[in-house]
């Protein structure tokens, strides 16, 4: 009973109330918030209830109070590249389902039903109609329960309808090991041979995607001054989405510093000696940009992905995968290299070593038999007590006897 201030959810609000009737109001700092709750105090003890009263909604439909949503978030509380996926899901996954309806027409069932036909709809971006992943289920999810979290803030609605529903979504769509697409060793010579044949040009830019495991964004923004041959290292500063035509930060908000190969290293010199030799013959200094077409203009990725990508994949009569493949198959190589999953992490810019647990997990070689028999109690007492804890049987070859198996045959095949 009566009215109090409390920090809640990083902000500080005054909690009112008064004869079973509840509200609450949310305050810029702790001293306005306490001034606020000593004048609606006095007000309610003189019988002023108004500020009980129900507030008029601000806006009609979720379309119209989900772009005031966008607009409070801006560039300055999250990422610009952040606040683009989110108006991109909106405008494709949300909009066209409940963008009509009124914010308060928005209920628990309303959401599932919205979440059930995104799921039935699948990706509609390809010919073929699969479903949608898991994580796309799941972020989408979470931008509708962060839109409608702040209209429960505002007073526009009693509870976030939206409020614990990912464990509904199953893992029944697409999942991310599914969408982990990778390039064998020798798919991935084959790749690089044929570019290097055929389009010399472009042999640096797709051993850096390969080598290094840089998103596509990260490779065009690179510059001269992030390579280090001493060190032998780069430092990703910069994120380049000419869709978007910005310039932005790596994905995970942060620079990092990833190691060269001896192969692409060397792959690199060569490539800025011949632009100093291309800028000294035309009279202008070196450009700032490590790759550039050949007109000296930035690289765009969907005309890489359509004039270059794909028709390298088809003179090496490979199969098509994304440019992001050379990304994955990057940390699939240190992961059968038994590079540490922390490493690993470092490299790909992944905020925690669970994140590439998460996407790569399936990819971590699994061990044999012969782990878990170490596990046995070496006390010959453990075997009476279990004798079929360490039986051999006639038709089983023995998990340890290298020599039963066929030569061309590995042990961790088995």
């Amino acid at each position: 009973m009566g009215v109090r201030v409390k920090s809640w959810k990083g902000a500080w609000w005054v909690f009112i109330n008064h004869q079973g009737r509840r509200k609450a109001k949310r305050c810029a700092s702790k001293k306005a918030a306490e001034l606020a709750a000593d004048k609606i105090d006095a007000a309610l003890k003189v019988g002023q209830t108004e500020i009980l009263a129900p507030r008029p909604l601000a806006v009609s439909t979720f379309a119209e109070y989900a772009e005031q949503w966008l607009a409070s978030i801006g560039s300055t509380r999250v990422r610009e590249a952040t606040a683009a996926d989110y108006r991109t899901r909106l405008r494709v996954r949300l909009l066209p389902l409940i963008g009509a309806l009124p914010l308060t027409a928005i209920t628990r069932e309303r959401v599932r039903t919205c979440i059930a036909e995104l799921a039935r709809i699948g990706n509609q971006r390809t010919t073929k109609q699969r479903p949608l992943a898991r994580s796309t289920l799941k972020v989408t999810l979470s931008v509708l329960h962060a839109i409608l979290a702040r209209a429960v803030e505002d007073g526009l609605l009693q509870r976030n309808p939206a409020a614990g529903l990912g464990r509904d979504i199953r893992s029944t769509t697409a999942t991310e090991a599914a969408e982990v697409e990778i390039f064998t060793r020798e798919e991935l010579a084959r790749l690089l041979t044929t570019a290097e044949q055929d389009w010399s040009e472009w042999h640096p830019f797709l051993l850096t995607l390969a080598r290094a495991g840089l998103r596509l964004g990260e490779a065009v923004g690179l510059e001269w001054r992030d390579v280090d041959f001493d060190q032998r290292v780069l430092i990703v500063r910069r994120s380049v989405n000419h869709r978007q035509r910005r310039l932005s930060a790596p994905k995970s908000g942060k620079g990092r510093r990833v190691d060269l190969s001896r192969q692409l290293a060397a792959s690199l010199w060569a490539h800025k000696s011949l632009r100093e030799a291309e800028a000294a013959l035309a009279g202008t200094p070196l450009p700032d940009r490590v790759f550039a077409t050949a007109a000296g203009e930035p690289i765009r990725d969907d005309a890489f992905r359509r004039d270059v990508w794909a028709r390298i994949l088809r003179r090496a009569t490979l199969r098509y995968r994304k440019p992001h493949a050379l990304r994955h198959s990057f940390a699939s190589l240190l992961i059968e290299a038994g590079e540490p999953l922390t490493y690993i992490q470092q490299q790909l810019g992944h905020h925690s070593p669970a994140f590439t647990l998460a996407i790569y997990g399936h990819l971590l070689p699994r061990g044999d038999r012969r782990a878990v028999d170490r596990l046995d109690d070496p006390n010959p007492e453990a075997t009476i007590r279990n004798p079929r804890a360490t039986e051999v049987h006639s038709g089983e070859p023995v998990a340890s006897d290298s020599d039963a198996f066929d030569p061309d045959v590995s042990v961790l095949a088995l």
